[in-house]
């Protein structure tokens, strides 16, 4: 009984070690993570959902996470499993983004160079720099209740052609928010 004792405990141990590790991994890279996640569906909500779910199988997959590589790639790439599983599911009832487009600003969202946290005066630094009339879009698409497709109705526009506006209008941000980070490291 005792050899059983002493077995559990250290079952534990490494069971609670690596619990440890997940969990400064994961922390440590959240907020880019939910930017990700955020940066690929259309609604805050959706990302809030997406991300629950790829945290969950982020923590029943790490036993196959190699220590001392990229958790973030190994964590977007996850995430975007998860997303097009999301996508999927939803596919039925709403009209989503182009594979293909989704696929661009997957690549682009996962650029390493993106801070952990984008303040929000640098968001609105970036901001100010689009035109008015992508300032007003990008600001009117992120209203609480606002979706895709209510707007292209609003905008008189099909919902594909604002959708390909927008990722050019998030695009655009990201340069911009990248370039601004940089200057702040640099001063």
């Amino acid at each position: 009984m005792a050899k059983y004792h002493a077995f559990d405990e250290q079952s534990s141990e490494a069971h609670d070690d690596r619990v440890a590790e997940f969990l400064s991994l994961y922390s440590s890279h959240y907020s880019r993570l939910r930017f990700y996640i955020t940066a690929l569906l259309p609604t805050g909500s959706d990302a809030g959902d997406v991300l629950q779910e790829t945290s969950l199988v982020l923590w029943r997959k790490f036993d196959s996470f190699e220590l001392g590589t990229n958790f973030y790639s190994w964590a977007c790439k996850v995430a975007r499993f998860q997303v097009m599983k999301f996508r999927e599911r939803q596919s039925r009832t709403a009209r989503l983004l182009d594979t293909s487009l989704l696929e661009t600003l997957a690549e682009e969202a996962i650029d390493e160079s993106l801070s952990y946290g984008v303040s929000r005066s640098s968001l609105e630094h970036c901001l100010d720099k689009l035109s008015e009339a992508d300032r007003t879009l990008i600001r009117r698409r992120y209203q609480p209740g606002a979706s895709v497709q209510r707007l292209a109705n609003d905008l008189g526009r099909s919902a594909n052609s604002l959708s390909k506006s927008l990722g050019r209008i998030r695009r655009a941000l990201l340069e911009c928010l990248n370039r601004t980070l940089v200057q702040e490291v640099q001063e």
